[in-house]
């Protein structure tokens, strides 16, 4: 069976069925291209030939309707090929375009299904249909933005003809994806149904009505009478957009995402011109991408091993699929609280239990807040936030703990609160519920000792705002059984989360990789570096924000305390301490100068009521009282990033993290590593495996051991090997 079918049913209407053997949903590479051009050829002749009222696509796999395109064809292409092979692949990628560009002109009506979702390439073919079905709640749209890619199959063309410069450029800049009914309202589906039998009917039905009309069935844009929605890049009311818009859109991404200037520029450039030389321009803009490295780190980062993490590439196998029912949280804050709001609004019953029950409404009453955010916003309904409260019960009693079948603790990182805490909820809970600690650095198999059951002990590390942040590490201890790391990856699935799973080690891999930026941060302070310098190095490395603002978003009080818990710790196990720039420059904020930071009036920056943060003053006469050291800007950018892989290949070679994935979307989704280089390994990847090791070389010799090569990384270097 091959993956195209053509059947002609007795009204006239041929079904184009997509149905790609040896898959589980429908993609667009070579193996679609050939078999397009010859279903369309055969097309062209039973129309030529009469007999034909209208063509009906649709796929052949229940509740899948397309894909998009094969990312891992594009991941096997070269990026620097010869001017001859470029050539090639530019008539490779209009080849592509052409049979989608004669089902729309062959002049009977052209009608798709869209029985599931309807994504990137998916999409691209069934905009080049006059009529759109869709079932009730599927996803579409054109998301191929957030993997540093375009569309290049007509969807710039079709989707800025379709709705107009400013409309296209939000929809395909942002890679939004639309739910069937909001894409309905912007006049990308004509129609809704609720079943497959249904969207069979519906688009029939379509065709009948409108076969043989004179002069055929056409696109908008093939109308002799077609304007541009909201006028062209000449017209007055687009000034605004095609002069600042470039440079908005550079501001915004910093210029490290290509795929935004491009698509912009495609957008505009293809509005100037009729359609045919459109897909010449979308081409060329395309494949411009296609061979940049940019979006072959986020092709391997945000396709292909997110890919394989949703599908559990680091849960262990042959365990069956957990669902919980019902949750336990210990702590009512701001964490706990997060964890519950999401918890309930995916359906689990939540016990929110903490020290009193006036604390615990107070979580419930956090959770109320996020509705009511939810609800301003169209979100949610007023019956939805009434059903997910009811499903959180605030308690200060153990015993409401008893029947829930994991519980998370979410409590101060206190060794020996978390302790009682432990003992306390284990004394009521089934001996095979799951007990996981939410820290951020204190050892698993240690938190384990206060347990009576340390298989069933792991640790979940959620990230702040835990019903915002999309990740949640997962510690395996010691003793941590198979079963109970299943249990844990499937609940951080089930509240929407990306898991990734790492092995017990002191700051676990996320937080050890981050400190080590922090760290850097601290230490060109120290040495009288610019702090606005610092700052700014990070963000055009790419990063949310700097290692100094970070440090006020988490306060320095707390950083502070951490780091004395973590001497602590070291002095009671007879380690040496040694104390480092970060340590020293905390001490300082904190006890000299009572800059604890944001949420007790400041830190590293000042926050005047009303007004934009800035870097606090006092800085200049703290740490460069002489005057700022100058060292190249390079420098600066370079060891904020470098400090990070270095670290995570570190954990790589210590065993804390055995899959490149779980570090590549580890750092970029847990603590901010620049997405655009694909996370800690990607990055040292695309810099060149053999010129990473040369550039860290010559940062050790200038700014420290923190740089060394791991032995690793030294051997990767020597066999030409990547991180994959």
């Amino acid at each position: 069976m091959g993956y195209i079918r053509l059947e002609q049913d007795a009204d006239g209407i041929v079904e184009l069925i997509f149905d790609q053997p040896g898959k589980t949903v429908n993609t667009m590479g070579l193996e679609y291209d050939q078999a397009m051009r010859e279903a369309v050829a055969e097309l062209q002749a039973k129309v030529a030939a009469g007999g034909v009222t209208g063509i009906y696509l649709r796929s052949g796999k229940p509740g899948q309707f397309f894909a998009g395109g094969d990312i891992k064809e594009m991941l096997e292409m070269d990026l620097n090929p010869p001017a001859e092979k470029k050539t090639e692949m530019f008539n490779g990628v209009m080849a592509t375009k052409a049979p989608l560009r004669i089902l729309e002109t062959l002049g009977v009506p052209v009608a798709v299904g869209m029985n599931g979702p309807s994504l990137g390439g998916g999409f691209e073919i069934a905009l080049a249909c006059h009529y759109r079905v869709a079932i009730n709640g599927i996803q579409m749209g054109l998301p191929e933005a957030m993997i540093g890619l375009m569309p290049g199959a007509g969807g710039v063309v079709r989707m800025t003809y379709l709705l107009g410069m400013q409309e296209a450029i939000g929809l395909i800049s942002q890679g939004r994806r639309l739910s069937a009914e909001k894409a309905q309202e912007k006049g990308l589906v004509h129609k809704l149904v609720a079943d497959e039998a249904s969207m069979h009917v519906a688009a029939k039905n379509w065709i009948k009505a409108n076969a043989g009309i004179e002069g055929g069935v056409q696109q908008p844009w093939d109308k002799a009478d077609y304007q541009m929605p909201g006028g062209g890049p000449d017209d007055a009311a687009n000034q605004g957009l095609t002069f600042f818009g470039p440079a908005n859109v550079m501001g915004q991404t910093k210029n490290l995402m290509p795929a935004q200037n491009a698509i912009f520029a495609c957008v505009v450039d293809c509005a100037r011109v009729d359609f045919d030389t459109a897909q010449k321009i979308e081409g060329r803009y395309f494949l411009s991408l296609l061979l940049d490295q940019v979006a072959r780190n986020m092709m391997t980062a945000f396709f292909v091993q997110m890919e394989a993490l949703n599908k559990g590439a680091s849960r262990p196998q042959g365990i069956e699929k957990f669902a919980c029912k019902k949750l336990g949280i210990l702590g009512a804050g701001q964490m706990g609280a997060g964890i519950a709001t999401i918890a309930a609004q995916k359906g689990i019953e939540v016990v929110l239990k903490d020290i009193s029950q006036e604390n615990a409404d107070r979580g419930l009453a956090y959770a109320a807040a996020f509705y009511d955010k939810g609800i301003s916003k169209g979100k949610m309904s007023e019956a939805d936030k009434a059903t997910c409260l009811a499903r959180i019960k605030p308690t200060a009693l153990a015993a409401d703990l008893a029947d829930c079948e994991l519980v998370i603790e979410a409590v101060f990182e206190d060794r020996k609160i978390k302790a009682l805490v432990t003992k306390e909820a284990e004394e009521v809970l089934a001996s095979d519920a799951v007990f996981a600690s939410n820290t951020s650095a204190l050892p698993i198999t240690e938190l384990a000792e206060a347990s009576c059951r340390a298989e069933n002990f792991i640790g979940m590390h959620f990230f702040s705002p835990a019903e915002k942040m999309p990740l949640v590490e997962i510690i395996r201890g010691a003793k941590t059984s198979d079963n109970t790391l299943a249990k844990a990856f499937d609940l951080a699935q089930q509240l929407g989360k990306t898991p990734i799973v790492v092995n017990d080690a002191p700051g676990f891999f996320t937080t050890r990789v981050i400190a080590t930026t922090v760290t850097q941060g601290a230490s060109m302070l120290e040495e009288g570096i610019n702090p606005v310098l610092i700052e700014s190095a990070a963000r055009d490395n790419g990063s949310p924000v700097g290692p100094l603002a970070a440090i006020d978003e988490i306060s320095q009080e707390t950083a502070y305390k951490n780091g004395q818990q973590a001497r602590a710790d070291a002095e009671a196990q007879g380690k040496a301490w040694e104390d480092n720039a970060a340590s020293r420059v905390l001490e300082r904020m904190v006890n000299e100068f009572g800059r604890r930071g944001k949420i007790h009036g400041g830190g590293y920056y000042a926050y005047p009521e009303g007004g934009k943060k800035q870097m606090w003053p006092g800085l200049k006469s703290a740490f460069a009282p002489n005057g700022y050291t100058e060292i190249p800007y390079e420098d600066i950018k370079d060891r904020l990033v470098f400090c990070q892989s270095l670290e995570a290949v570190r954990a790589m070679e210590e065993g804390v993290i055995n899959n490149v994935g779980d570090g590549n979307i580890g750092s970029i989704m847990g603590i901010g590593f620049p997405a655009q280089t694909g996370g800690a390994f990607q990055a040292i990847n695309a810099y060149g495996v053999k010129a990473f090791v040369e550039r860290a070389r010559e940062l050790e010799q200038r700014y420290g051991e923190v740089f060394k090569v791991p032995a690793l990384l030294l051997d990767y270097a020597e066999t030409d090997r990547q991180f994959a």
